[in-house]
């Protein structure tokens, strides 16, 4: 089989409620290049395994399925699912998001080529609850309207995409990426906004899910601010004198949040927020 020009990676776990919705939105689009979808399962319990096998006998030359022989945490299904693409671009998300725009792929596609500085694309996107419902008031990344050409020293401090929205270059190397770091997607985009520019199309390409998965559930805040130090730490070890600075100002910036998490003194974290713009 020919390497496609972009694989679509989907990462699932017991979602027999919404995965269909999830492929339906990837096989409806609209393309004029090669791409391949390639599902992760972390060995669900329900029928999501089934369904998952259903649509690969339906698609078998686009489906590939990663199916994990036990249960082996998100951090390890997410690192085997994104080591597998060999394709110049990479879509990812999770099995309870999925898209409703059939031009999607050729809309961030398109863009990429044409602009080699870029390393990621990414939209806005629609907020729903568990029963389907919209979320009208949810806090959106409303950053990217008024900067929508970001790069890494915004990333650092901000995650700046949702990852259902997301069309990367594949140039980042998932074996050097700790499984330690719950916030895999922040620390993606990190990683890809220190090698070129994010943009933002200010479309709703997605539907973002609020109250499924790791970023509903307390595992993913975690230790959270000990998985971030712990990139920075990475980072810092392989970047310029002028790239470190903003990894050093990053750190401290997320000290500070964590001594106002304990201290529940708000005073933090205006000191904080200062220091994202301290040249």
């Amino acid at each position: 089989m020919q390497t496609p020009l972009l694989s679509v990676c989907l990462i699932t776990y017991n979602h027999e409620k919404y995965i269909r919705q999830a492929i339906e939105g990837v096989v409806c689009q609209k393309v004029n290049f090669d791409w391949e979808l390639i599902i992760a399962d972390d060995f669900s319990t329900d029928s999501t395994r089934t369904i998952l096998k259903e649509y690969q006998e339906k698609y078998p030359n686009q489906i590939r399925l990663i199916l994990q022989e036990k249960n082996v945490g998100p951090a390890q299904n997410w690192l085997d699912l994104m080591n597998t693409p060999k394709s110049k671009y990479i879509a990812y998300f999770e099995g309870d998001d999925y898209w409703i725009n059939e031009n999607k792929l050729q809309k961030q596609v398109d863009f990429l080529e044409q602009n080699p500085s870029f390393t990621l694309c990414h939209s806005n996107v629609k907020v729903i609850n568990l029963e389907g419902e919209t979320i009208d008031n949810h806090q959106l990344k409303n950053w990217n309207k008024i900067n929508p050409i970001l790069d890494y020293r915004f990333a650092i401090f901000t995650p700046i995409a949702f990852s259902c929205t997301s069309v990367f270059r594949n140039i980042v190397s998932f074996n050097k990426l700790s499984k330690k770091v719950k916030a895999g997607d922040w620390m993606l985009w990190i990683l890809l906004t220190l090698k070129g520019n994010a943009k933002y199309f200010d479309e709703k390409f997605s539907i973002y899910r609020v109250g499924s998965g790791i970023s509903g559930t307390s595992i993913w805040h975690k230790d959270f601010h000990y998985r971030v130090l712990f990139l920075f730490h990475q980072l810092s070890l392989k970047n310029s004198f002028s790239k470190n600075k903003w990894l050093i100002k990053g750190i401290v910036y997320f000290i500070l949040f964590q001594i106002s998490k304990i201290t529940r003194i708000k005073k933090f974290i205006y000191i904080a927020e200062k220091i994202k713009y301290i040249g």
